[in-house]
């Protein structure tokens, strides 16, 4: 094998470790949530809960990409996201799990369509990266990549990442948003 061909089966192999292999799997698709609920009472609700679910995270992506969430499983929610790529067909996913804040950062970098650095230019979004870049534009706050997200957290990245689909900016630290 030439030397060419094996950097090219390299960083195959490579790519395939760090993006997965599509092979991720739902459990409890079939949890539903409050029918109905509208934006505001969904925000009301999730930000006093000390840690966000899989299933709300995936409805207020929802709300953030569409405005609504006419969906009635997690399961379809999930698909939806994934035809989006806001969520990686390789996450092993369970509806009552708490989110953590690498998928949160990569959810809402995908969702909010940013651009971001060199290396998400180049290998795509990761969690790492994603969180990385939320963190250094002020979306996210400092924190690790594995902790669980609160229901705080959760609806200021949520804010923070529609005004940015708005405007195209993100509100200082300071909650003023910016001048148009």
């Amino acid at each position: 094998m030439t030397i060419m061909r094996q950097h090219v089966v390299l960083a195959l192999l490579a790519a395939m470790l760090l993006v997965g292999c599509g092979s991720g799997t739902i459990t409890n698709g079939e949890a539903t949530l409050v029918p109905n609920e509208t934006s505001p009472a969904f925000l009301d609700r999730v930000a006093d809960e000390p840690t966000v679910t899989f299933n709300d995270a995936a409805r207020g992506m929802v709300m953030l990409l569409d405005g609504d969430d006419t969906f009635d499983t997690f399961e379809q929610r999930v698909d939806y996201l994934k035809s989006r790529s806001v969520i990686s067909p390789d996450w092993n996913l369970d509806a009552f799990d708490s989110i953590n804040r690498g998928q949160l950062a990569h959810m809402a970098y995908v969702a909010s369509e940013m651009n971001g650095g060199v290396w998400l230019t180049v290998a795509g979004p990761s969690q790492r990266y994603c969180l990385r870049e939320m963190q250094y534009r002020g979306v996210m706050g400092e924190g690790t990549l594995l902790a669980s997200v609160s229901g705080f957290e959760y609806v200021s990245t949520l804010g923070r990442a529609a005004m940015y689909m708005a405007t195209g900016e993100v509100p200082d630290a300071a909650g003023d948003t910016p001048e148009h």
